[in-house]
């Protein structure tokens, strides 16, 4: 009787990338070791037959055959392959007496378990805090995605606020991560605050972004007379009394948002702050690669404007 597989193709895939890591593994292990004895030579072969028939994964120099996650630009997780160089580590040692350096320690654990075990962020600092747990006392291993980030001379593209939403004001955390509301003359004062009752406000880093842009499109914005039509806003008034008189090399941002329900069985919203660079002309300051996101709110209620743009500028 045919038995149906609950297994999707990309997990059978998976196993199968494994299967012929731990064959090659096998094959090239040497058993003319003159250190070694004949027993310990038919344990480790008896060791690597079970493990392919059991379906282990072998941890191999080949870290990083797998690439099923896929990295934003404000993850910066493909940084940690580049550290090849040992004149480029200068972290201290993961422990007293360890041949390994934080950094090293810490590249090869998101190798394996970005690459080959898929693990999310959360099971990641997860698993980092139970290995700081039973490494020696005490040790440099870091346990949070700013620290590891840091390590590797990266620094976090977004930051991350949350307002109470009846007051605007920014919440606390407790020590289980829950928020509450600081100002004293607010009803919700020194309560904890439900999800729905808080503002998540997200900022970008506005400075690389518009020097991204810039430079891709820095030939176009130099040739100002030929591409910006008559009814532009770079050739109203306004603007040229006031940003084209200028001595420096001025960026003018128009900034645009709208809101849109996450999902529709809530009343959660998310609205963004785009800006658009005035300095390039139409319609290629619209192409979605040359439009800035400054921000994002998330809350249940539209966003206050003065809030909203106070907390982004």
């Amino acid at each position: 009787m045919y038995q149906r597989s609950f297994y999707s193709r990309r997990v059978v895939e998976r196993r199968k990338r494994r299967l012929q890591r731990l064959e090659r593994n096998v094959n090239d292990f040497d058993i003319s070791s003159s250190s070694e004895d004949e027993n310990d030579r038919v344990q480790a072969a008896q060791y690597s037959t079970s493990t392919i028939n059991n379906n282990f994964p072998i941890f191999d120099n080949d870290l990083s055959g797998d690439k099923l996650y896929h990295d934003d630009e404000h993850d910066n997780t493909k940084t940690l392959n580049d550290i090849e160089d040992d004149s480029l580590d200068q972290s201290p040692p993961l422990f007293n007496g360890s041949r390994l350096s934080s950094m090293k320690a810490t590249k090869l654990l998101m190798d394996l378990l970005i690459s080959d075990i898929n693990l999310d962020k959360r099971n990641i600092l997860r698993l980092l805090k139970l290995i700081k747990f039973i490494l020696p006392q005490p040790n440099t291993l870091p346990k949070t995605w700013k620290s590891i980030m840091k390590l590797f001379g990266r620094t976090n593209l977004s930051t991350t606020t949350f307002l109470c939403s009846l007051c605007y004001q920014k919440c606390g955390k407790t020590t289980f991560n829950t928020k509450t509301c600081r100002n004293e003359t607010c009803l919700r004062s020194k309560r904890t605050l439900k999800t729905n009752e808080t503002v998540e406000l997200v900022n970008l880093d506005l400075h690389n972004q518009i020097k991204i842009i810039v430079n891709r499109n820095i030939d176009i914005m130099t040739k100002k007379e030929v591409y910006f039509p008559t009814s532009d806003i770079s050739t109203g008034s306004f603007y040229q009394t006031t940003i084209s008189m200028s001595k420096s090399n001025m960026i003018t941002l128009v900034l645009h948002t709208d809101g849109a329900p996450l999902i529709r069985s809530t009343k959660q919203s998310i609205w963004p702050i785009f800006a658009s660079i005035i300095e390039i002309p139409p319609p290629i300051r619209e192409y979605q690669k040359n439009i800035v996101l400054l921000a994002l709110w998330s809350s249940r209620s539209k966003p206050d404007v003065n809030v909203f743009l106070k907390q982004t500028m």
